[in-house]
């Protein structure tokens, strides 16, 4: 029988051993994703290159197995202030870690060590296809008259797949996303609140596959986390962003999404780094983009994202 794509489901769960499965479940561990891209098998393929007395390939054997999915989750806040984020697996696998202040906000920061491993299934109409010990990285995007989004990348050791139930999903914790306008979202940037029409974070984070003799992982070794904004250009006495990037300018940003006291996605970066600016025309106003680059002030802290 044909298999139908659209019959998809996704599960992660955080990894209590690296490498062993956690086990995740529809009803506990569902992500509602978009735009999902399953790699379903990659590594390094070895040529034999044997000689024999006649042409032909000679086959190939493959040296390194792993496989990848990409996906999309939809940057929404929670139900209620210090709740945990439907994704917060997801985040946390991405060399990140996370504090909940009770009735307030759920935090989570950049780390450097101790990162965490999440088990990820993908269900394609009754074939899982298992990832152990996947650490991933993670972009943000929030352009306006859209959703905005979490992009995330994960690699994991591969698991042959096999036959299963279709999980049963639960999404209830999904709280339903607000797009990105003047009534739900402001950006300021060196404290000036910008007419912006996109913002872009990518956490940057370097994820390899290693096999050796005796290893068998995956690894977040290194992380850059850069972006860009899209706003109105201004005068020069409003704010000089021509000049400020040709002296490198490192200054605050906050980006903040939501109306009330909950379902509310903050970006916080103290030392955003303003790169070569370059123009475009919306609708016949002048807009200038500008890269970002998020430098630490003591360690692990270029970043944070607040959700309540």
């Amino acid at each position: 029988m044909a298999k139908f794509m659209r019959k998809m489901a996704l599960l992660a769960k955080i990894e209590a051993v690296r490498g062993t499965d956690a086990v995740p479940t529809g009803a506990a561990n569902a992500i509602l994703a978009s735009n999902v891209n399953l790699t379903p098998l990659d590594g390094d393929a070895v040529e034999r290159d044997v000689i024999r007395p006649y042409l032909g390939a000679g086959g190939s054997v493959m040296a390194t197995l792993f496989n990848k999915v990409a996906f999309s989750v939809e940057a929404a806040g929670v139900a209620a202030a210090g709740d945990q984020p439907a994704y917060t697996a997801l985040l946390r696998a991405c060399a990140m870690s996370v504090t909940v202040a009770a009735g307030a906000t759920c935090t989570f920061a950049p780390i450097s060590d101790a990162m965490e491993s999440v088990t990820i299934y993908g269900v394609v109409d009754g074939v899982v296809h298992k990832m152990l010990d996947a650490h991933g990285t993670v972009k943000l995007t929030a352009d306006a008259k859209g959703i905005p989004k979490w992009d995330f990348e994960f690699t994991g050791l591969f698991v042959p797949v096999a036959d299963v139930a279709m999980p049963v999903a639960v999404y209830t914790a999904y709280q339903r996303p607000l797009p990105v306008n003047k009534l739900n979202t402001t950006l300021t940037l060196d404290g000036y609140t910008a007419a912006a029409s996109a913002f872009s974070f990518d956490a940057g984070n370097t994820v390899v596959k290693r096999d050796l003799i005796g290893v068998d992982s995956v690894e977040i070794s290194n992380r850059k986390s850069v972006g860009s904004v899209t706003l109105e250009a201004t005068s020069v006495a409003a704010k000089a962003w021509v000049n400020m990037a040709a002296a490198s300018a490192q200054v605050p940003l906050v980006l903040n999404h939501g109306q009330a006291a909950t379902n509310v996605v903050q970006l916080n970066a103290p030392k955003a780094e303003l790169g070569k600016p370059t123009y475009s025309d919306s609708d016949g106003i002048q807009m200038v983009t500008l890269p970002l680059t998020f430098v630490p002030t003591s360690g692990n802290d270029e970043f944070s994202i607040v959700i309540h």
